[in-house]
């Protein structure tokens, strides 16, 4: 399979990036600093570009058999549509250049808390995460509104501990008391989505199984 990834110099793009080289697929990473990476595969191509240029995103896709975007909102504090606009532009051109499959990596503020609330319009969400939330959600509209053959994984907080692909997902809500999962295994899950249509235009929440939660300290969170 011909894969490119956008975002893949990032945590969970950089573990979904191994994965498929491992397994021998031709994967194309998209980046607009190539001193980010550090990985030299036969099997990867480098494409040097800019996600905001609409047509380095089409020229970039072309060919492809399936996308990832692992990309993150923009930390700056002034800029709120960045992953909107990155993501109009996958859209389009996974459109124009006929690439149906899409797997996106986002967090679970943007999965139901119950059918008419969305858990980042909750009282109880994190204030500070509702910024990155709502970027998140800006880019999932544009999604959901294409024909294309997406899953969009949701994960809460995740953890640099070892994966074991002990986990718990869920369409469009976070499984039950889910608070915490690796990044390993969110790229595992994500990963598996490009060869399967079980959740095919689905929000998935992804969290560690509770048996695993009680028993393993996790040492350090990070929020997607």
């Amino acid at each position: 399979m011909k894969i490119i990834i956008f975002g893949g110099t990032g945590r969970v793009g950089r573990v979904i990036l191994d994965r498929a080289l491992n397994d021998n697929h031709i994967v194309t990473i998209f980046v607009g600093n190539v001193s980010k990476l550090t990985v030299r595969k036969e099997n990867l191509r480098i494409f040097q570009g800019d996600v905001f240029n609409s047509q380095s995103v089409r020229d970039a896709i072309r060919g492809q058999d399936a996308i990832v975007s692992a990309l993150g909102p923009d930390n700056s504090g002034s800029v709120n549509d960045t992953l909107a606009v990155a993501m109009r532009n996958i859209v389009n051109a996974a459109r124009d250049t006929e690439v149906s499959k899409l797997v996106t990596i986002a967090n679970s503020g943007i999965l139901q808390l119950s059918p008419r609330e969305l858990r980042l319009d909750s009282p109880n969400y994190p204030q500070y995460l509702k910024k990155s939330s709502r970027e998140f959600m800006d880019a999932f509209e544009i999604l959901k509104a294409s024909e294309l053959d997406w899953v969009v994984v949701c994960p809460p907080f995740m953890s640099f501990s070892e994966g074991n692909q002990s986990y718990r997902v869920s369409a469009d809500f976070l499984p039950e008391n889910g608070e915490k999962i690796s990044i390993q295994d969110v790229a595992e899950f994500a990963y598996k989505q490009l060869f399967t249509s079980e959740y095919t235009q689905k929000r998935v929440g992804i969290a560690t199984n509770l048996e695993r939660t009680r028993k393993v300290k996790f040492p350090i969170l990070k929020y997607v």
